[in-house]
């Protein structure tokens, strides 16, 4: 399993993921001195999901003499940590089994139904905490909160998925978004208005609050960011003019307040409004030369942190503003990838990719880490098709890097013509790419220039006509 047993961390108030590879030793054995911005699951892949607090310490041990992971894994360790780690597992198989079908042709009546259905079980575990959960016996306050949140999370989860997915075509979306989440009010304290979300909570949990419950922080965003359009006075057209991302984000607290009956800022909304943020510092909206994004960015902080109600949350958000400004402020200047990077050794991820690129030197290169199974890697290379035939005769590289065989692969590149350079790594190799380039889903692209700088700020075609 060399390179494959990984830590990954994920951020989920300033959507940060990163991910660490364990020195596996010759005896079997592993350790890893770990980051975490504040308590947090993380997952051990793959091998299971712990709670890490700073200052703990977490064991984690695999039987490979038993039939499944789920019965070869055990976890301990010292503090809440290990406390919340050991009985993480059977908490959430006790009161956390859903029904994952999916069904397409359910009515907007069925899966109202399904909701008081799933209300009415939520409110029975609520009650069951209320009266002691036996699995917390023992567990210090701390981590019997974090536990039971937690629980309520995965609840929530459940809830909020089924009305992301349902089809809303022929129906009053706002009207039924309205009536869905009715039952959220009575319960915000501990749903929604919960502190403790912020070390109990997970990536998943405020991923689907930000498309659901919360869409209207999520469309403020949208509705502040359409371009201008070219208009003359000799045109007849009436102009809408969009507004500014501090109304759109007033707009979208009076709508859940209205609408809703939430407090217009409780934490699950700060959190939604920070992810939002911080999702859109990275990308440079189309069209926008790069001075003009980070002036746009500036503008989005100014109009977002007046919400931000929490301590713990302002103080994130600011360290998070300093590194992003740090990061990008050469780039702003126009000066290249090299002026910003510190001389640090290299790793076995870097020792293999350069080894990968090699053959490829003085070319711009576009490199995708894809895989089989994966639906959307083979959709994007069956869209890149014409692009990687136009530039067949340009100084570019297309480089398709993935850690299944020649022949898993070979049915579907070549019934499906799929050119450019087709590389096969090892699992272990893939794990050390995955360090280096800090990638967890795929497909994962990234662009190199000819000097082999990293531009996440040019396509293929800007670094093409650069050339010319």
């Amino acid at each position: 399993m060399e390179g494959r047993i990984s830590v990954i961390v994920r951020d989920y108030i300033v959507r940060k993921e990163e991910m660490n590879l364990f020195d596996i030793k010759a005896d079997g054995t592993f350790s890893m001195n770990l980051h975490v911005p504040y308590p947090m699951f993380v997952l051990v892949y793959p091998m299971t999901q712990v709670y890490a607090m700073p200052g703990d310490t977490i064991d984690v041990t695999m039987d490979t003499t038993k039939p499944s992971r789920e019965e070869g894994v055990s976890v301990s360790g010292t503090g809440v940590s290990g406390e919340v780690s050991r009985v993480w597992l059977q908490t959430m198989n006790r009161y956390c089994q859903f029904s994952r079908e999916r069904r397409d042709e359910e009515s907007p009546e069925e899966v109202m139904k399904w909701k008081d259905q799933a209300v009415e079980r939520l409110d029975s575990i609520v009650q069951q905490m209320n009266e002691g959960l036996p699995e917390l016996a023992g567990c210090s306050p701390l981590a019997a909160d974090v536990l039971k949140t937690s629980i309520l999370t995965m609840h929530m989860i459940n809830i909020c998925e089924k009305f992301q997915f349902m089809d809303k075509e022929d129906i009053d979306q706002e009207q039924y978004w309205q009536e869905y989440f009715s039952f959220v009010a009575p319960r915000e304290k501990y749903l929604l208005d919960n502190p403790l979300l912020l070390i109990a909570g997970d990536e998943f949990f405020f991923n689907r609050l930000e498309y659901s419950i919360m869409e209207p922080v999520e469309q403020s965003s949208i509705k502040s960011r359409t371009l201008p359009i070219d208009y003359t006075t000799s045109n007849d057209i009436e102009i809408y003019v969009q507004p500014t991302l501090r109304e759109a984000r007033r707009e979208a607290m009076a709508k859940l307040h209205d609408k809703l009956q939430l407090s217009p800022t409780n934490f699950a909304a700060q959190i939604c409004m920070l992810r939002d943020l911080f999702t859109k510092l990275e990308w440079p909206y189309y069209g926008q030369d790069i001075d003009s994004h980070y002036d746009f960015e500036a503008e989005d902080v100014a109009s977002t942190l007046p919400y931000i109600t929490n301590a713990d949350l302002m103080r994130r958000a600011v360290l998070t503003y300093r590194e992003y400004v740090k990061k990008y402020e050469l780039k702003a200047a126009g000066k290249d990838d090299t002026a910003l990077r510190h001389i640090e050794p290299m790793t076995k991820g870097d020792s293999i990719f350069q080894s990968i690129i090699e053959p490829y030197k003085g070319n711009v290169l576009y490199v995708d880490f894809w895989e089989m199974s994966c639906g959307p890697c083979r959709a994007k290379m069956l869209q890149m098709r014409d692009e990687v035939d136009a530039n067949k005769d340009k100084p570019v590289k297309y480089l398709y890097i993935t850690d299944d065989t020649p022949e898993q692969c070979r049915a579907f590149l070549v019934g499906n013509d799929i050119k450019g350079e087709h590389i096969h790594v090892t699992r272990s190799q893939w794990g050390y790419l995955q360090e280096k380039f800090q990638f967890t889903g795929i497909p994962f692209v990234v662009i190199f220039d000819k000097d082999g700088n990293r531009r996440e700020d040019k396509t293929v075609e800007q670094l093409l006509e650069k050339l010319k």
